[in-house]
């Protein structure tokens, strides 16, 4: 999972993988603002087949390690 959410950040953002960790920031350290981070959503739902939901309040998420943990939780209550 971390890696196929590193590979769609890594793809919008155009950054490098290998500088992406778990404790990444994705605004301070990215600079994803709101519409990259739609971009980001969007790809990860059709990277996993998903309707991630991002509009309600849980989703605010800082750093990579916490959107990956957000979009497992979203996908295991399907």
């Amino acid at each position: 999972m971390f890696d196929q959410v590193v590979g769609v950040i890594a793809e919008v953002t155009h950054v490098s993988r290998d500088s992406i960790t778990k404790d990444t920031l994705l605004i301070e350290d990215l600079g994803v603002d709101s519409l990259v981070m739609y971009r980001i959503l969007l790809a990860l739902e059709d990277v996993f087949d998903a309707q991630l939901q991002p509009t309600t309040s849980d989703w605010k998420v800082r750093t990579v390690g916490e959107l990956c943990d957000r979009v497992k939780k979203t996908l295991a209550s399907f």
